[in-house]
């Protein structure tokens, strides 16, 4: 008798400590010239959510993550910030699932300066703007401040495969917030990214120059620039008589 109160009793403990997971969430943020911003939710362990979602475009649709972005920087002051959408498949109802794609840049998000010396870029990204919250539906709502509340200082280096390519990423997975939610996060960097490292939530990192970086720094530039000015006038001298 004690061994069957004692086994329904580990039963009943351990369906209380396995918390249903709503849902998951995939976010890749590609680094270049600007941020290649990816969101990909799974509801299929609950499809409930999913249909409510789809259901009330007005709550949440493929803007909504990029306006709340843009308008959590807005409040803090931070207004070199620029956003594009880009259209994709919002919702695919045979996988229950939801992708949302945008570009985020501006020099408040992502900034490099040039080394002519060493030829090279050194980029400052922050992600600042990933800690926001949204309403899905209603009665859901998720916190990112919450999910990325670990410095990026403190998140895993990881090698990540996107478009066939291996790429550096700083990783980081949360099971934070007030419901059961799977959260993980890929910051992306380039394949020729070298010297990378965090502070806080700020990535740095170093790149090769580009040829328009040379040629911006060539005095052939400069010299090309005065003879197309010298032709210019004798041709305007020209037209005049």
């Amino acid at each position: 008798m004690k061994k069957l109160v004692l086994a329904s009793f580990l039963c009943l403990l351990l369906a209380v400590s396995i918390a249903p997971v709503y849902a998951s969430i995939t976010a890749e943020v590609l680094i270049d010239d600007s941020l290649h911003v990816s969101f990909y939710f799974d509801f299929k362990d609950n499809s409930t959510i999913y249909d409510e979602i789809v259901a009330h475009p007005e709550i949440f649709n493929s803007s909504s993550i990029r306006l709340t972005i843009m308008k959590n920087l807005e409040k803090q002051n931070l207004k070199k910030v620029s956003s594009s959408h880009i259209p994709t498949e919002f919702s695919n109802n045979a996988e229950k699932s939801i992708h949302v794609e945008f570009y985020l840049g501006g020099e408040d998000i992502l900034s490099y300066t040039l080394n002519t010396t060493t030829a090279t870029r050194t980029y400052s990204v922050k992600m600042n703007w990933m800690k926001f919250e949204i309403s899905l539906t209603n009665t859901f709502k998720l916190n990112f401040t919450s999910y990325f509340a670990t410095p990026m200082s403190n998140w895993q280096k990881v090698n990540h495969t996107i478009g066939g390519n291996v790429h550096l990423a700083l990783y980081h997975n949360s099971t934070a917030g007030t419901a059961p939610f799977y959260t993980a996060c890929y910051f992306i960097l380039p394949t020729t990214a070298t010297n990378i490292k965090t502070v806080g939530d700020t990535l740095i990192f170093e790149t090769p120059t580009i040829l328009e970086d040379r040629l911006i720094d060539s005095p052939l530039l400069i010299l090309g620039g005065i003879i197309i000015a010298i032709i210019a006038a004798n041709l305007y001298r020209k037209v005049r008589k």
